[in-house]
């Protein structure tokens, strides 16, 4: 009797589940605009010598080399006199560029386009090419920068001095902004200055559009179509310093533990463990959208996460980057003690690196922290704190109008939101708009999304042809 009533549960189940999956609409109706393609020759050029503006930013702006940057406005002031007309020279940062470009519709809120013109560092030795050399070679222009995200900068501008070349105007207002520190959080001279400017100036958007998500290829296996991901919320930041102290003393007569040895274990009991998986808002979003475009398996389970959830979280538990979609990830990334072989260091410390989920706080990872070590010795400082971002709605204009734009642009795309697992100059603006995206308007997949921050950066030809005709068609839909 109870193993028919079990039986009897479990295909009530399966016929709700399956029911679910075949009454969802296979995808929401978007109306594409027409694509507006430009010749990007030009915009390689142009790509190739930004490249070559070392334009790397510091936490210690003194470090910084601005006449690099200086060197990149200079070019971009001679590549596009027209844009230069627009630019707001005061106000917004000595090293930032900003554009204000008038639109036709002058009654509708402006949409604001960001990326940032600082890079991280490059060791020349490691590239197959100078990093700053802005080489082109094999169909690919390779160099710090050139993806991370120059492309989008010099992409972005192209597209306007076509326009304005021709004598038009955008469908609506459209700001500019692009920042100088990204790299080191936005937070000292770059998008901070910028939002605040926008903010004195009572400036709001109907959307802002930055750097984030690309149209990937085989991001999830059983996909054959390409997967552009949408940005609609960003984890949140924070770096733990973990320290402990013992006697300082010379290595032949040692007591133990050490500090080193303390921390060591600290560091490595976080590593064995993770922390407890959950599907936010953002991801189930994304679980919704794949599953309304996806066959049918992936509709069976992605559209009833209300009952697969447990498979989902175990399925996505063993893909690093998926795993990183459902859990707050914490993971050690420095550490210091002596500075002689010899010597045993009166102090240790390390650094761990946390990146938290929608709603997860500060207090709860911390709590969970000290839990695992398990070691009062080991004492927990955060460093540096950013809590998650707001999360943006991934329905309505604002989302349709830039769906649109992406499936006109990539025909093949299957257009989903999703959760940023990087930190973005986009969080800085959540004062002058409800909706915050960040899309970055090429076609890779994991292993070329990787050289971001890493040796052989690099963007191709026909992606920088995607991303102009990308935002060319933005512009005037």
């Amino acid at each position: 009797m109870v193993l028919s009533l079990l039986a009897g549960i479990v295909l009530l189940l399966l016929l709700i589940m399956t029911v679910r999956a075949l009454m969802q609409d296979q995808s929401r109706t978007l109306v594409r605009p027409k694509v507006r393609t430009i010749e990007a020759q030009g915009t390689i050029a142009v790509l190739s010598s930004a490249v070559q503006c070392k334009t790397i930013s510091h936490l210690d702006s003194t470090q910084t080399d601005w006449n690099e940057f200086t060197r990149l406005k200079d070019l971009f002031a001679q590549s596009f006199p027209l844009c230069e007309t627009f630019s707001i020279a005061s106000g917004a940062g000595p090293y930032n560029l900003v554009y204000c470009f008038p639109g036709e519709d002058q009654q509708a809120l402006p949409i604001l386009l960001t990326a940032h013109l600082d890079v991280v560092g490059a060791q020349d030795q490691a590239w197959t090419h100078p990093p700053f050399s802005g080489t082109v070679e094999g169909g690919y222009l390779y160099g710090r920068g050139s993806f991370d995200c120059k492309i989008q900068a010099v992409a972005i501008l192209t597209a306007f001095e076509s326009l304005l070349s021709e004598g038009k105007k955008p469908s609506r207002t459209f700001y500019v902004a692009f920042g100088c520190d990204e790299e080191c959080n936005g937070s000292l001279e770059g998008a901070s200055t910028i939002a605040s400017y926008f903010e004195k100036q009572n400036v709001h958007f109907a959307y802002v559009l930055d750097e984030g998500g690309v149209v990937s290829q085989r991001y999830i296996k059983g996909f054959e179509q390409d997967i552009a991901v949408v940005g609609v919320a960003e984890k949140g930041y924070m770096d733990v310093q973990l320290s402990a102290q013992c006697s300082a003393g010379h290595s032949s007569t040692p007591s133990f533990p050490t500090a080193l040895g303390r921390v060591g274990r600290a560091a490595y009991r976080l590593e064995r463990k993770s922390m407890p998986a959950k599907l936010t808002a953002p991801v189930k979003a994304m679980l919704e959208s794949l599953g309304r475009q996806g066959v049918f398996a992936y509709r069976l389970l992605f559209l009833n996460a209300w009952i697969t959830k447990p498979i989902l979280l175990w399925v996505f538990s063993k893909n690093p980057t998926l795993n990183a979609l459902v859990r707050t990830t914490v993971v050690p990334t420095m550490i210091e003690a002596s500075d002689k072989s010899n010597v045993i260091a009166e102090q240790a410390t390390a650094m761990v690196n946390v990146r938290l989920l929608p709603t997860q706080t500060q207090e709860e990872v911390l709590g969970w922290m000290k839990k695992v070590i398990g070691d009062p010795a080991v004492k927990l400082k955060v460093v540096r704190f950013t809590p998650a971002s707001e999360v943006s709605p991934a329905e309505g204009e604002a989302f349709s109008h830039l769906a649109s734009t992406i499936t006109a642009c990539f025909r093949d795309a299957v257009v989903t939101p999703y959760l940023m697992l990087g930190a973005t100059d986009a969080r800085k603006y959540q004062n002058l708009s409800n909706h915050i995206y960040r899309f970055t308007p090429v076609r890779m997949d994991k292993s070329e999304v990787g050289r971001m921050h890493g040796v052989d950066e690099r963007i191709s030809e026909e992606n920088i042809q995607l991303a102009v005709t990308f935002y060319a068609t933005l512009v005037q839909s």
